[in-house]
């Protein structure tokens, strides 16, 4: 699988930046890791923050962002 996705940060959103690596965390939401979980266990990697929007709203179809964040998927 491949693609971009919003996904649930686990913590503040406004901790995360764009470039950011995550992994899957409590409740199903994302959590950012640290350079040495990265080296020490890649493949807990989900994928890449993309974006943090700033917007309420997404495409046509008027998806509610919800706070959630932008994932490019590994």
């Amino acid at each position: 699988m491949s693609g971009r996705v919003l996904a649930y940060p686990y913590e503040d959103r406004n901790k995360y930046h764009t470039g950011d690596v995550v992994a899957a965390g409590p409740e199903g939401k994302v959590i950012k890791m640290s350079r040495r979980q990265i080296k020490n266990y890649p493949d807990r990697i989900v994928g890449v923050v993309s974006e943090i929007p700033d917007y309420e709203t997404w495409g046509t179809g008027n998806v509610n962002v919800d706070g959630r964040i932008w994932i490019k998927v590994k």
